[in-house]
């Protein structure tokens, strides 16, 4: 008998003290960790808002020198009521989550979570992306003394100066909101597609 044929009677003499798992098991290991993930994200979601609202009350656009846009306020505003929106849905995900009873139930409810933290992460990041533009170019052109001082003395070239300035913010933005949203969000929405596809095994 050659070595491999001993290493595999080893390991089936071991396998027979080893506990096995059945269908309801793994189930319930994986409705557990939806659930607990699935929370995390309504907390982390909570933790969110209350930083804006924070960072609201603290720091306001009108006690800068230039002042932004009135746009600005309502658009920080708009994507404080998101938050709350989403956070309330997040949390009714987290029950439905909770209450699965059946495997058809809990692959819904994974993914509608999934489905939702995608939608508020788009929505987010677009609030953000338009809010950005907007301070960005309406702070360099007050600092050149206004728009109609800008409009009278601009060339092309200052114009697509406000261009390349907005884009450049714009990423800069976006890429800091992507890298937050993916540190917070991403590896829980890892661990709710790989929870999914388990479940998807037990199924079949």
């Amino acid at each position: 008998m050659d070595e491999l044929d001993l290493l595999k009677k080893d390991w089936k003499s071991r396998e027979k003290d080893l506990p096995r798992l059945s269908h309801d098991d793994i189930y319930k290991m994986i409705w557990k960790k939806s659930s607990s993930n699935i929370k995390w994200i309504f907390i982390i979601s909570a933790i969110e808002f209350l930083v804006g609202i924070l960072i609201t009350v603290f720091y306001h656009p009108a006690r800068d020198e230039f002042k932004l846009p009135q746009i600005v306020d309502i658009i920080t505003k708009g994507s404080m009521i998101v938050a709350v929106y989403y956070m309330i849905r997040f949390y009714l995900n987290y029950k439905k989550v909770s209450a699965a009873s059946t495997v058809k139930g809990l692959l819904d409810a994974i993914m509608k979570a999934r489905k939702t933290v995608k939608t508020y992460i788009i929505i987010m990041m677009s609030l953000g992306g338009i809010a950005s533009i907007i301070a960005s170019v309406y702070t360099y052109i007050n600092q050149k003394g206004g728009w109609e001082s800008f409009n009278e003395n601009a060339h092309t070239n200052d114009y697509l100066l406000i261009a390349m300035v907005a884009v450049i913010a714009t990423v800069l933005v976006l890429g800091i909101f992507l890298l937050i949203y993916f540190l917070l969000y991403g590896i829980l929405m890892k661990r709710l597609k790989n929870n999914y596809k388990e479940i998807k095994k037990i199924e079949v």
